[in-house]
């Protein structure tokens, strides 16, 4: 079968000629369906040798697509639960079940596949979803029911991982309080529909760009901002000089941090998601007091079907924008030049 590869750090991902993988015991073949794209390929894609996070921690050698779904083709020795053609949803995160945080639930935080500051997972150091056949540990699946893969695989990474910093603020979102969303990428959709859905905060999303600001409208956001040099004035504004109780930072540069910073209350909460390389300055005078700072990484098993539960009850609106498997150079390209509409999903026959 074709894959589409990283071949070597510093060279274009490709497609190569490689084997029809067989499972083994408690693993499943997956035929794939649906695979979203991420910029975080991009960032793989164009990594220098030696480069930091990726190239610097991870052998070259791996098939790309880290938001996959499909359905069962053949079940290893010991799964008993899935049949052929039934359909799953593949968690985005590698975990071995057996460290301390996998133990606790926190497998997105797992110590056997940590590299780095990155977690090896598929697509990601591990073969991915950017190929018709792909192997997962049944512990990683779950089964979607009658919800269809090719709309939900964006759930899996872009879905989920907003689901999971969503949930980490919920404890301080009581009425009359507000959130920020920093971003309306891929994430910056869904962390808003969620945070309309699970809390009852008054939202804020910002964005650079005028048509994402009119998504941000559709998800629910009850104000929309441009992100600019006025973006926080206008939000202690709006909110009465309250400020925020939760900002999530779906970008992560100098400027969002420094924003969020600057709107949140005391007590609030500063959660980074986004990888563009910031940093936030610390300390008495440069954050609200006792506000709290967190970077959050992926999701837990239990997130991916808590999301296709708020999915299969039609509570998400899910844009994508499909490709074919060919075509999946177009695809990248697209993405990188910021001109599509939803998430990039690669389908396949």
């Amino acid at each position: 079968m074709q894959a589409y590869r990283i071949v070597e750090w510093g060279r274009p991902a490709e497609f190569v000629d490689v084997p029809v993988p067989l499972p083994g015991a408690g693993e499943v073949l997956v035929r794939m369906k649906g695979a979203g794209l991420c910029r975080s390929d991009l960032d793989m894609i164009d990594a220098a040798p030696a480069s930091q996070p990726y190239a610097a921690v991870l052998p070259a050698g791996f098939t790309l697509g880290h938001e996959n779904a499909g359905v069962v083709e053949m079940v290893g020795a010991g799964v008993t639960d899935l049949a052929e053609g039934d359909g799953v949803v593949v968690h985005h995160m590698h975990s071995c079940g057996h460290c301390e945080f996998c133990h606790e639930g926190h497998e997105q935080s797992c110590r056997t596949f940590a590299r780095g500051a990155i977690g090896m997972t598929r697509g990601v150091g591990i073969d991915g979803g950017l190929a018709p056949f792909m192997i997962v540990p049944r512990r990683e699946l779950v089964a979607l029911g009658a919800l269809d893969p090719v709309m939900v695989s964006p759930l899996t990474d872009a879905g989920v991982t907003s689901y999971r910093a969503v949930k980490s603020v919920l404890g301080r979102l009581r009425p009359g309080s507000n959130a920020v969303v920093i971003g309306l990428g891929g994430l910056g959709a869904y962390a808003v529909q969620f945070l309309k859905l699970l809390s009852p905060a008054t939202v804020y999303a910002l964005d650079r760009s005028e048509a994402r600001l009119a998504d941000g409208r559709r998800y629910g956001a009850d104000h929309v901002l441009l992100s600019d040099n006025r973006a926080a004035e206008t939000i202690m504004d709006l909110s009465g000089g309250r400020g925020a109780d939760a900002i999530i930072d779906l970008v992560g540069t100098d400027a969002t941090l420094a924003l969020a910073a600057t709107v949140s209350r005391p007590h609030g909460r500063i959660v980074l998601v986004g990888l563009e390389g910031g940093s936030l300055r610390a300390g008495w005078g440069s954050l609200a007091t006792t506000c709290e700072f967190a970077v959050s990484l992926g999701s837990t098993r239990a997130d991916l079907r808590e999301v296709c539960e708020l999915a299969a009850g039609g509570k998400l609106i899910i844009d994508l924008e499909r490709f074919a498997f060919a075509d999946v150079e177009a695809a990248y390209a697209k993405l990188r030049a910021g001109l599509l509409t939803g998430r990039a999903v690669i389908t396949f026959n």
